[in-house]
Formats: C-alpha cells, structure tokens, sequence
C-alpha cells in the first residue's frame, strides 16, 4: 500500500498538470477566436463558466487520454532513471504489480470519460452551441415551429405549431395523426395546448377527425367544429414523452446514450444508411473512452525504455501510436459507415488492435 500510495503520487501529479495545461490551450484557442463577441455580449461569469465546461467536455475524449500517456511516459522514465524500479524489484515485487496502480488510473479515466460521454457532455455541447449561435446571450427560450415527430413503432405522427424546447412539457398547436397497421389514418386528433402533466398528456380545446378503415375518407367534420380552450381531457394511449421531441430537434451528436436508444426503439423505418450512421456513432460513444487504458498499456513500456535510450524516443513513440490509433479509428468509421464491415466491428477496430497490441507489449516488457 505504501508503494502504491507512493506510484499514485508520482502519476497523479503530471496527469492533473498535463490535463490542466491542455484544458488551457483548448480554453485560450476558443477565446482567440470569441473574445470580441464575449466582452460585447457581457455574459455573467456563471454563463461563460458553464460555456467552457460544454467547450471541454466533448474534448475530454482526446484531453484525457492524451494527459494518461504524457503522465504515464514521464513518471515512469523518472522512476527509471533513478533507478526506483530496480529497487522496487529487488524488494521482491513483480513489475506487474508495480504497474497495477497505473493501470487501475487508465481504467478509471476510462470509466469516467465514458460516463461524460454518455451523459453530460452532449447536453453540455448542445447548451453551448445554442448559446454561442446566440452571440453569447441567454434568451431563455429556444422555440421550434411546426416540428413534427414521427412514432414508427406505433404509427403514430405529431405535428406541433410550437415547442420550446426548454419547456417541452407544454406545447402549443397540436395534432396527432393515428395510423392503422396498413399505413392508412384511423383518427386525428387537434389541441390548441398540450400539456405534460403526472406522466400523461392533457389536451386543451379538444377536437377529433376520424377516418374510414376501408377507403381512408373522413367521418364528417372535426367534432366539436369549435375549439374550447376550457375543455382539457387526457390522452392516454399517446406514450410519447417531451424528451423525444426535444431529441427529434436537435443533432444527433447531441444525443444522450439513452435518447439514441429510444430513438432507434421508436423509428424503426429510418434507411439502412442512416441506421448504419448512427449506430456507428452510437458504439463510437462506447468505444472511444477506453482510449484511456490503452494509450495507458503503450505508455508503460514506452516510459520505460525511453529512460534507457534517448528521453525523445518516448515522446516519438507516443505521437506515432496516438496518430496511428485515431487513423485507424477513422479507417473503422470508413468501413462500418459504408457497412464493409459490421457496424459495430468499424467502431471498436482501433480499440480491439491497439489493446491487443498494448497487451503483448506490456507482457514482453522487461
């Protein structure tokens, strides 16, 4: 334990420099670019810290990893040189235990980044684009008009007049149209409000519009032919929730892993193309936080060798396996985009090589 206190000390120390120092450079290079805009539009301090953290958490997927090796390659090529693993050794202590603590630090860089990347950070980049593409100001509403949704699964298509989609709970200008198996209208249903209220949808001023099952020809008029903005009557077989419009109306980077998920669960008719896309991005989300462990398992043999050759050596070796892990990851996203390959083999092809690879180093490791 005292050892491995020790190691994590010596790790941690470059790791929370390294990463602070490329949060830095990525902070710096947005203010390059934005700094006029800032000081015109006098954002609260609160604003713009809530800005840079939507700015860097999409970068921690590079950041962190790229920090792991640097941290890992200088801490071990210092314990090297002053020769700390020699006497680690000689004490008795294999060098796959001197390395366990680095390794546990890669898996849970690992285990984070993947939790940011599924959660946080997409609705972290997508609050910050909103509110760049508003130079800097925070409106407090974010309005989509005439958006419509489409429920593949139960054939069911809204079209809503207005949503905010920081409000999605309450909308305005509704109509619902229910499909029957065969693709033809069954029902329409028109709302001057809707409104999500105890996990259920409430309509305000109520009309319907039913359809012939054989020729698909309305049944008379919409009934009541007025509005009544008073009558609110529950709608309870619609199971659509306002966060599936709010995900209908944004890019599917922004998406959440759980909004992706109920997003392919409820669209079931989109192309084989688009399908193949985002699935690819899906596992792509999945796949790319274990960067951390693996640049971790090339950095312990890289740090230790660069102490008994030329300090750079290390440093080489890190560019070239960081460029050759992101070029393959590309080569991945080629061949499961175009499904070459399986969509999901195209997204972990440089995870499933580079680890292997990281592996057998770190086994011949001396």
């Amino acid at each position: 334990m005292l050892i491995d206190r020790y190691l994590l000390r010596r790790f941690l120390t470059p790791l929370i420099y390294c990463l602070s120092a490329f949060s830095m450079l990525v902070v710096i290079w947005d203010l390059f670019d934005h700094f006029g805009d800032i000081i015109k539009a006098k954002p609260s301090f609160f604003l713009i810290a809530r800005y840079y953290v939507g700015v860097l958490c999409p970068s921690f997927e590079y950041l962190l990893p790229a920090s792991l090796l640097l941290a890992t390659i200088y801490t071990l090529w210092q314990l090297t040189r002053n020769n700390e693993l020699i006497a680690m050794r000689v004490n008795g202590i294999s060098l796959n235990r001197i390395m366990l603590p680095f390794l546990w630090i890669g898996f849970g860089c690992s285990l984070f980044n993947g939790i940011i990347a599924a959660t946080l950070a997409p609705r972290a980049a997508a609050w910050t684009a909103e509110f760049y593409a508003d130079r800097f100001t925070d409106n407090g509403e974010s309005i989509r008009i005439d958006q419509p949704y489409y429920n593949s699964t139960c054939r069911r298509q809204w079209m809503i007049g207005e949503l905010d989609l920081r409000n999605p709970g309450r909308l305005l200008g509704v109509k619902v149209t229910q499909e029957r198996s065969d693709g033809t209208r069954a029902i329409e249903i028109h709302a001057l409000k809707a409104e999500w209220l105890d996990r259920q949808w409430w309509f305000y001023g109520i009309q319907e519009l039913r359809f012939k099952e054989e020729s698909g020809n309305p049944i008379g008029v919409l009934s009541p032919q007025e509005p009544n903005p008073q009558m609110v009557q529950q709608v309870t077989f619609l199971n659509e929730k306002p966060t599936d419009f709010v995900s209908e109306a944004k890019s599917w980077e922004y998406y959440t892993i759980r909004e992706m998920l109920r997003y392919f669960r409820s669209h079931k008719g989109i192309s084989d193309k688009a399908v193949a896309e985002k699935k690819f991005q899906l596992h792509r989300r999945l796949a790319m936080p274990w960067a951390c462990l693996i640049v971790t398992l090339f950095g312990i043999p890289a740090g230790s060798r660069s102490a008994r050759h030329n300090p750079l050596s290390g440093v080489f070796l890190a560019i070239g396996f960081f460029l050759g892990f992101y070029a393959v990851s590309q080569i991945g996203a080629y061949l499961g985009i175009r499904q070459i390959i399986w969509t999901w083999l195209g997204a972990w092809l440089s995870n499933m090589i580079f680890m292997l690879t990281g592996i057998s180093l770190l086994i011949r490791m001396r």
